[in-house]
């Protein structure tokens, strides 16, 4: 018994050891230390010290053909690369909020061009699932009132990239707004919101490519998931920011939806103008609600915390 509850000891220290790992892993991946010893650059002669010439920019080390030579030249036409696609996508699904932080705060170099891989990644998936995946035409349907919608749900099942940039894009002020006093990500501004939704609308095509069935519970889990890496609240506070949140952006594309529809309707009248004002004023209450109670949370909580600080100094 004591030698089984030895390893067991042993096995459940080496977890934690590469759980450790891991998670320094996840904070800071990269490993930027300069190196002292001195290269001869191949390409132009000059001596000197670093990763790459300062004369000609060629990378230091760079000696005779060998396999790893041929291996780097294939894995390069793939894209797999410390900068590449696949591993900025290996890293937007095992430390997605700090990748995103990462890129928003500055370190780009680190990243593929978000914009660039959600277009790139919509194309791939959306091709793939044509000649994979080939779906029976739908009989042809009766043109109806609402034919706004239905020519936008067309334009964003062929463009999914676009399409769901599109509705991410109602998650940059309600995250804004809710997320301003966030512990590693404080103030962060719109235009930061809006590459912070591009990485997410890359999450979501990704995971409706995988699966169609549980799409909503992964979205949900990976959503949260990276609002917690990104902005360092605990999980109960990330999840109600993210439900107001979520409430806020839905509310705003459902206003602007119906405008568009109602805005190609032929009804008219007062009464009808009535309803239509009545509808714009609850969709305005339904966005506008959620950022009013979860700021006015956020200030008391920020409040109760300078106090407290005062207090102890």
């Amino acid at each position: 018994m004591s030698v089984l509850q030895g390893r067991l000891k042993a096995l459940t220290e080496s977890f934690r050891e590469k759980y450790r790992r891991f998670r320094a892993w996840q904070v800071d991946p990269f490993d930027y230390e300069m190196p002292d010893a001195k290269h001869r650059c191949e390409n132009c002669g000059y001596e000197f010290t670093g990763n790459y010439c300062p004369r000609c920019s060629q990378k230091a080390g760079i000696g005779a053909m060998t396999w790893k030579s041929v291996s780097e030249s294939v894995m390069e036409i793939w894209g797999v690369g410390s900068r590449s696609m696949t591993y900025t996508l290996f890293q937007l699904f095992t430390r997605p909020g700090y990748l995103i932080r990462d890129y928003v705060t500055g370190k780009r170099q680190v990243s593929f061009p978000p914009v660039k891989m959600l277009i790139i990644v919509a194309f791939i998936f959306t091709l793939a699932a044509t000649l994979f995946f080939p779906e029976s035409p739908d009989p042809a349907k009766p043109a109806v009132d609402s034919d706004a919608i239905g020519v936008f749900i067309d334009w964003a099942a062929d463009n999914m990239g676009w399409g769901f940039l599109a509705l991410r894009s109602f998650f940059i002020v309600p995250t804004w707004v809710l997320f301003r006093f966030a512990p590693r990500l404080p103030n962060h501004t719109l235009p930061q919101g809006f590459f912070i939704q591009v990485f997410m609308c890359v999450q979501t095509v990704v995971i409706l490519f995988l699966s169609e069935t549980l799409f909503f519970i992964l979205l949900a889990v990976i959503y949260i998931w990276t609002y917690m890496q990104l902005f360092g609240y605990g999980l109960w506070g990330t999840i109600w920011r993210s439900i107001l949140c979520s409430i806020s952006a839905m509310m705003t594309a459902a206003l602007i939806v119906y405008i568009t529809v109602r805005t190609n309707s032929n009804v008219e009248g007062w009464q009808t103008l009535g309803k239509y004002v009545s509808v714009i004023l609850f969709f305005s209450l339904g966005i506008l609600a959620p950022l009013a109670i979860g700021y006015g949370i956020d200030s008391r909580i920020q409040k109760k915390r300078m106090k407290r600080e005062e207090n102890l100094s």
